[in-house]
């Protein structure tokens, strides 16, 4: 009895937060505004380790893009890279005036949050513009970005992320369940309450980030500069200053893993972060959808030693998927990944079952991310 009243409790408030963020996302309106060009100098900040399979295809991306390049800088941070990353770059960089190449100096420092930082120290951007080594943007993703930032004044631009997959099954699984993560991150957004950021695709100011002192008291954390940014901006200048930018134009693209290992090890590495959040909403909504994928995994397991919670199982499961439905069925449409959702009563369970081991193994086991163990 007991059981079944927890199981009620966690799904109504489940229920409760998938529709706050799926209302969110239905209401946010695809943003169509144009630049004004109001001399808004730009600076797009990339973090690189270890990318020479992936950096000309990101400094092609960078370099094509239709904002007036004497507004636009890019810096490229090496991040102790070890196979030649550094010597690849200044060669595909040396006809491109405004782009440059700095290094952490610090051997005791490393991460994308020392990039970053030193980055920063070194730009001159009002607005500053981060993405992953391994993305491709299109060719407006800046100027539609500048001209967001014109209208609406945030202090923190969320944008879209899409992940590509190379076709096969495990590769569609993951674009889904990416897709799950950018759509709350977009609904709660816009429903007032941001939840998520990710660092492949996000824009803030120097003021912003001058106030919040950078990553300062999150620096023992190895991944999270996107959360935790997001935190911080919130706290300083309230959950209205962060705005999602709901786009064709500002879709940034990111590879999906190509094995199992380095899945698992991706999964664990954005994990290991939440041991940090303060943020009282985010642990909340983060527990309850934990606990839900929890209790998904405990009654199949129980259907399958006692057929009396096989109905329980299938209730509980089909109401999970009545909530989440509407919500990726709206976001795969837009960045034109509807195909996927033949994938979605399958990528529902296995979602579940993941997330339960993710979860507990994110804070416990360490894991290891372009050649450093990290706890």
């Amino acid at each position: 009895m007991i059981f079944h009243a927890f199981t009620l409790i966690v799904f109504v408030c489940y229920a409760i937060l998938i529709t706050a963020i799926s209302i969110g996302w239905l209401r946010l309106k695809v943003f169509k505004g144009k630049p004004n060009l109001k001399n808004i100098k730009v600076s797009i900040l990339v973090a690189v380790r270890n990318e020479s399979e992936n950096i000309r295809a990101l400094i092609k991306s960078l370099s094509s893009q239709n904002y007036p390049t004497n507004l636009l800088e890019v810096i490229l941070i090496d991040d102790h890279s070890t196979d030649g990353t550094a010597d690849l770059i200044n060669n595909q960089i040396q006809d491109l005036t405004n782009f440059k190449l700095l290094s952490v100096r610090d051997a005791q420092l490393y991460g994308k949050k020392a990039a970053i930082t030193q980055g920063i120290g070194a730009s001159a951007g009002e607005l500053i513009l981060i993405t992953d080594a391994d993305c491709v943007a299109d060719i407006s993703w800046v100027s539609t970005m500048v001209s967001f930032y014109e209208i609406y004044s945030p202090h923190l631009i969320l944008g879209p992320v899409c992940m590509i997959n190379d076709g096969s099954f495990f590769g569609k699984f993951q674009s889904l369940e990416f897709s799950s993560l950018i759509s709350s991150a977009a609904g709660s957004c816009n429903a007032g309450f941001p939840l998520m950021a990710n660092g492949a695709n996000m824009a803030f100011t120097r003021e912003a980030f001058d106030t919040c002192k950078g990553f300062i008291g999150n620096l023992k954390y190895p991944s999270g500069d996107d959360m935790f940014l997001l935190m911080n901006i919130k706290q300083q200048f309230g959950a209205r200053s962060i705005r999602f930018l709901r786009s064709q134009a500002a879709i940034v693209n990111t590879p999906a893993t190509l094995g199992f290992k380095e899945f698992i090890q991706q999964r664990l590495r954005w994990v290991s972060k939440s041991s940090g959040y303060t943020d009282p909403l985010l642990i909340a909504s983060s527990l309850i959808v934990f606990l839900a994928n929890v209790l998904i995994v405990v009654l199949a397991f129980l259907a399958f030693l006692l057929p009396g919670y096989i109905l329980p199982f299938v209730i509980v499961y089909s109401f999970k998927f009545i909530f989440d439905f509407p919500l990726m069925f709206s976001f795969n449409r837009f960045q034109k990944s509807g195909k996927l959702l033949v994938l979605f009563p399958f990528s529902e369970f296995l979602n579940a079952v993941y997330t339960l081991f993710i979860g507990i193994a994110g804070n416990v086991w360490k894991y290891e991310w372009k050649g450093r163990k990290n706890r």
